[in-house]
């Protein structure tokens, strides 16, 4: 009789160490989710402004959000890219910086149009503070840098700037009320995947691994 009950007992205490195993390991695995979800949102270790800001909006209020913070973003791409034409002397980047600078001003105008159509408004100057700050720190790093230390520069800093175009983008098909809005931030996101793989290509061939 006791060795039944020891027998019934130890498979009971066996059961519960399995069970709370079986929790620690969910936890420890949606741990590991959490995080990997932040730093896809977050490449930099910090929440991106813009995305943030978008979050709670919806309808009518995140289009026009969204409108005006990606004509800054877009706005400050060109920024960077123009330095390219004074600073770099790979043809490459020339020729890609030169195709990225055209092809955002056009977008910049259709959202512009889009902002003036849809909701009587006009692009604000500074749409995000936080974000427009921060631009103004990672431009600070392009500083004295010429050649081959601006082309590593660039390459580090313009997929991570891409990085949060694509995340708002990816908010946009989802939440736009506007199909050709969805089209866009499709469209968008898609083209700036494939230009920051091409960036991080060079990366690794002309500098080495990360």
């Amino acid at each position: 009789m006791a060795v039944g009950t020891w027998s019934a007992a130890e498979k009971f205490r066996n059961n519960i160490n399995m069970k709370i195993k079986t929790i620690l390991t969910l936890v420890a695995a949606l741990t590991v989710v959490a995080a990997s979800s932040a730093f896809a949102h977050n490449p930099g270790g910090k929440p991106d402004p813009m995305n943030a800001s978008l979050e709670s909006l919806k309808g009518a209020e995140f289009e026009q959000s969204f409108l005006q913070q990606m004509i800054q973003h877009h706005r400050s791409g060109i920024e960077m890219a123009k330095l390219a034409s004074d600073q770099t002397k790979r043809p490459e980047l020339r020729d890609f910086t030169s195709k990225m600078i055209s092809s955002q001003q056009q977008e910049i105008d259709k959202m512009s149009g889009w902002l003036k159509s849809w909701y009587n408004a006009s692009p604000k100057e500074v749409a995000n503070e936080a974000a427009n700050k921060e631009m103004k720190m990672h431009m600070s790093l392009f500083s004295g840098k010429r050649d081959a230390d601006f082309d590593k520069t660039f390459l580090e800093m313009m997929p991570k700037h891409y990085h949060a175009s694509v995340e708002m983008a990816e908010q946009a098909e989802m939440k736009a009320t506007h199909p050709e809005l969805k089209e866009f931030a499709a469209r968008l996101a898609k083209d700036q995947e494939q230009e920051m793989k091409q960036m991080k290509e060079w990366a690794q061939a002309w500098f080495g691994p990360a």
